[in-house]
């Protein structure tokens, strides 16, 4: 009994890929009987995972390709709220494929930035400056879940006990606070106020205005010849408009602060710097502040921006958006929201006031970065007259009381 092997049927073990081979239950020795040493068995070569290879190569071509064939967009002066931008016209293999597939190549474009976050950056036609410290905080931001430029989130995350105490509030004052120095200036020329560079009408303002391009006039109240449609007459520029704007807006109930500060006073080019430290003046002084606007006269020409509305010709009103798409805006959805209820409100109130679609979307944040509700507003451009300018205002003015708290319409 102790010196016989017992042997057992073969079995069949079936590989997928490989020809059957036989193999024998594993013999296991009685004791007491010498046994022999088994072999190693030799490991298998790596399989190459060629269906992932293979999704991962289609992935990287489809984005090559969308970086080589689909020209830039340049969008034009009014685009739909969720709309693709406006197209040069030409026209790749690569969009008449997908316009078969009802896909328009916008929409692959942006799945294709969802991916790679600095594709915008590449292919917008536009200049743009590079601002490395801010890039890098927002990444490192979304990796983290942490905002770093906030000592007090920092603090939060490495004591949380930090949470469960309630923030310290300053005692209340029964005096009211020393008016800022700097808040009665006065400059010659100014509209209303007594020439007041900061106008307040009504207490505890909550509509801000402001005019980046503040020297911003109008064709038809300059001298010819005159290079550009820009003047320091401040009853001929935007800044009359937005004193219009203000007093309509004090009229129908609604507390406003006009700031007639000059943000271009170094220039064209460094006037939206000038007005970020405006803005936030202006909400520091007045924190009741819960809409800002900042004010433009736009750039097209007159036969765009006019429009006949109430059976008059009027200027015509466009909202720009900026949106996080160079920089960081934690706000710019809550102010496609505003902005997307004042149109709504404009069409009610003046149909036909808006240009195109009225809302622009841009990659630029505009300052729009400071608040929620904080909008930039194109009325009418340098062809249209002032009248028409007090036209629009005046219509703008009643669209935003109606949609503030409070003025709601009945």
């Amino acid at each position: 009994m102790h010196g016989r092997r017992r042997w057992y049927r073969p079995r069949v073990v079936w590989f997928f890929g490989r020809r059957p081979r036989f193999h024998r239950r594993r013999h296991i020795p009685l004791a007491g009987t010498p046994t022999r040493p088994t072999r190693r068995p030799w490991p298998r070569p790596r399989r190459v995972p060629w269906t992932s290879v293979s999704l991962y190569g289609a992935v990287l071509a489809m984005a090559l390709i969308v970086l080589w064939r689909v020209p830039p967009r340049h969008p034009g002066p009014a685009v739909p709220v969720l709309g693709h931008l406006g197209s040069d016209g030409r026209h790749s293999w690569l969009q008449n494929s997908l316009s078969i597939l009802q896909q328009s190549p916008a929409s692959l474009r942006d799945w294709v930035n969802q991916g790679i976050p600095l594709l915008g950056i590449v292919m917008h036609p536009k200049p743009f400056s590079w601002h490395w410290k801010s890039l890098i905080i927002t990444g490192l931001t979304d990796i983290s879940g942490v905002r770093l430029n906030s000592l007090n989130a920092l603090m939060a995350v490495e004591i949380p006990a930090l949470n469960a105490i309630p923030p310290v509030t300053a005692p209340s004052r029964s005096k009211p606070l020393p008016t800022p120095v700097g808040q009665d200036a006065v400059m010659e020329g100014l509209p209303g106020d007594g020439s007041r560079v900061w106008a307040q009408l009504g207490h505890s303002p909550l509509v801000g205005i402001y005019q980046t391009h503040s020297r911003e006039s109008f064709w038809s109240e300059l001298t010819p010849g005159t290079p550009m449609a820009d003047s320091t007459t401040w009853s001929k520029t935007i800044v009359q408009v937005g004193w219009w704007l203000s007093q309509d807006l004090s009229q129908l109930g609604v507390s406003v602060v006009q700031s007639r500060v000059d943000n271009m006073k170094d220039g064209l080019l460094a006037s939206y710097n000038t007005s970020y430290y405006t803005a936030k003046q202006l909400l520091r002084w007045y924190p009741s502040v819960k809409v800002l606007i900042d004010l433009h006269r736009g750039q097209a020409g007159g036969s765009e921006t006019t429009g006949i509305v109430h059976g008059i010709k009027m200027a015509r009103i466009l909202i720009v958006v900026g949106t996080n798409k160079l920089l960081p805006d934690p706000y710019w959805h809550q102010n496609l929201a505003f902005a997307m209820r004042l149109a709504k409100e404009l069409g009610v109130v003046a149909p036909g006031i808006l240009r195109g679609n009225g809302i622009d979307m841009v990659p630029y944040r505009y300052n729009q970065q400071l608040m929620p509700n904080d909008l930039l507003i194109e009325i009418g451009g340098p062809d249209n007259t002032l009248a028409q300018e007090r036209y629009a205002a005046y219509d703008l003015a009643e669209a935003l009381a109606q949609i503030l708290p409070g003025h709601q319409r009945q």
